[in-house]
């Protein structure tokens, strides 16, 4: 009888140490998955449309690599140095201003014209970018639409001027540095 007693212990001893392990393990797999769900969710509602990174590997300038995965870039492969932030009334090169959405850049882009319709388009595109540091305002060939929005892994395409959402994606993105340690 003694060694039924014993038997029943050591099941109901394995039953509770069975229930702990895996109360145990539903916890670890609940703390995991609950900051994946509010990234998502904080993601979702943000501005732009998300292209997976392409890294921050530094070349130089004419370097051949890889096509990026959106037009214009929004990572990859870009030079080490930083295009000045302001506002250019001729294209600098994609891996130049890469390096500046990864250190918390937005890139504005709109559509090349003439010298003259570059300059009107820069004094639009300053006033509603006013008040923000990092900002690169640039002309663009090819580009589906007339103006754009860049910043690490997000695009934003625009049709005309839109202040209210140019600020947004202003506010969603601007300053926020992506460097990882050891890398770019």
């Amino acid at each position: 009888m003694a060694s039924k007693a014993k038997k029943s212990r050591s099941r109901s001893t394995k039953k509770a140490n069975n229930s702990i392990l895996w109360l145990v393990g539903a916890g670890v797999l609940i703390l995991i998955a609950i900051p994946i769900v509010v990234t998502l969710i904080q993601n979702r509602n943000l501005p732009g449309e998300f292209y997976r990174s392409q890294g921050n590997i530094h070349i130089d300038i004419g370097d051949n690599h890889p096509e990026y995965n959106s037009n214009p870039p929004t990572s990859g492969w870009h030079t080490g140095d930083l295009t000045g932030w302001g506002s250019y009334d001729y294209i600098v090169p994609d891996q130049r201003v890469i390096h500046n959405m990864e250190d918390g850049g937005v890139i504005i882009w709109y559509q090349m014209g003439t010298a003259e319709e570059n300059k009107a388009e820069i004094i639009k595109l300053e006033e509603i970018s006013k008040g923000y540091r990092r900002v690169v305002i640039m002309p663009r060939e090819n580009m589906p639409t007339p103006y754009a929005m860049t910043a690490w892994t997000r695009l934003e395409r625009f049709e005309s001027l839109d202040e209210a959402g140019m600020r947004a994606f202003l506010e969603a993105y601007e300053g926020i540095d992506h460097h990882v340690a050891g890398t770019g």
